[in-house]
């Protein structure tokens, strides 16, 4: 059997993808990393031979081709598969017969996070045929409960911070690197500390009051859960080049297609920092079409009770989608996703689903669940310390056993 030799791409801003290598190296693997930024040499396990690359992001695919053939590589690791530095490997990976091994947020939440070879969301190989997952579900054994990981948002970012300000210092090194996110690290956070520390309070008073309205059952309504405008997997994996333009077409299907009674609500994502403000943007498009009374913007609210009384769901590709298909509610996809197949989203048009939205297949939602559980998602998280050493036994079980 061929010696596995791991390379490892750009991962998480924590100590995770180090725990893997510090475990790697203590089984004795081949275990290498490249750094692309000041972030990355950071976090990296100082046990693991290092690559930087200080290049342009044009000279990756051949630096890539280089690099896997002079210390031929078995397997990639890498956080998120379409980052600008992870693009280019792909084709080189598939030309060299080289594994790659995706790490994301979890498909189910919380608690799991999503390890899956080849790629994930839109790059996911998941069949897409729901009469497999029909026909697999009686050798997958049921989903096993996830325990509690200890993660929090403010150990992620602490991590976040020390990353960023790495980056800055160590920009000499790494001149020509540019990070996925839109804005500087300074700006996001003052933009998040007004939100959770002066705002969230009055966001949370506000949202309780409409979803407290919502589930009287005085109107009808369908939910339009936001991601984050970073979200790769809607730069990449959508029709939308935005949130805005997202925005833009589900309240004009909407006022136009929808029930004349019933409501749209909207609620924005708790990790937005505000500084794209599309409560204004969606009030102020709701006035140009004379829907204004039938618009709710939320930035907080429960979710579960949320989703349990509506009529529908509309989502891009978030996997809200999955817990909309968890209570029952017609979902409508406008990305691409893992759980969009017939069964378990609407395949219609939007302007149709309004009103010909059908609830899914439960059966279908739990095989698929099943499988999607145990071949996709590791207990634990990115970023506490609980969370990391829960996962690492399970990741590194998982690559011993993929040889194929």
């Amino acid at each position: 059997m061929q010696k596995r030799r791991y390379l490892a791409l750009q991962g998480t801003a924590s100590p995770f993808f180090a725990r893997i290598q510090q475990q790697l190296v203590q089984m004795r693997a081949s275990s290498l990393r490249v750094n692309f930024c000041g972030g990355d040499w950071l976090y990296a396990d100082r046990a693991s031979e290092a690559y930087d690359y200080a290049g342009t992001e044009e000279a990756l695919a051949d630096w890539y081709r280089n690099a896997l053939n002079t210390r031929p590589v078995t397997d990639l690791l890498m956080f998120g598969d379409c980052r600008a530095v992870h693009q280019p490997v792909h084709a080189v990976a598939a030309e060299l017969g080289v594994r790659v091994h995706v790490f994301e947020e979890g498909y189910v939440r919380p608690h799991w996070l999503t390890m899956e070879r080849h790629g994930v969301n839109g790059r996911s190989l998941l069949p897409k045929d729901p009469a497999w997952y029909l026909e697999h579900r009686k050798y997958t054994p049921p989903a096993p409960p996830a325990f509690a990981t200890g993660y929090n948002l403010y150990v992620r970012a602490y991590h976040d911070i020390r990353y960023r300000i790495a980056n800055e210092r160590m920009k000499a090194r790494f001149p020509y690197y540019q990070s996925h996110r839109p804005y500087d690290g300074l700006t996001e956070y003052k933009g998040l500390i007004k939100r959770k520390l002066f705002l969230q309070p009055g966001f949370d008073r506000d949202s309780n009051k409409v979803v407290a309205e919502l589930a009287s059952g005085r109107r009808p309504y369908y939910v339009f859960p936001l991601q984050l405008n970073s979200d790769s997997q809607v730069v990449v994996h959508s029709p939308f080049s935005g949130i805005r333009e997202a925005i833009e077409q589900v309240m004009r299907s909407f006022v136009a297609h929808a029930p004349s009674d019933a409501l749209l609500v909207i609620k924005n994502h708790p990790l937005d920092t505000g500084l794209d403000d599309y409560h204004a943007y969606a009030s102020q498009l709701a006035n140009e079409l004379g829907m204004l009374d039938r618009l709710r913007y939320i930035e907080a609210g429960h979710l579960p009770t949320l989703l349990d009384h509506s009529r529908g769901v509309v989502v891009i590709n978030s996997t809200v989608g999955l817990s909309a298909i968890h209570h029952r509610r017609p979902l409508m996809a406008l990305g691409k996703a893992i759980y969009k197949m017939p069964g378990l989203t609407w395949h219609g048009s939007l302007d149709d689903f309004w009103l010909g939205g059908e609830p899914p297949d439960m059966g279908l939602y739990y095989a698929f669940l099943d499988y999607v559980v145990h071949h996709t998602q590791i207990n634990g998280d990115f970023y506490s310390k609980t969370g990391i050493e829960m996962a690492i036994p399970a990741i590194i079980k998982r690559l011993e056993a993929d040889d194929a």
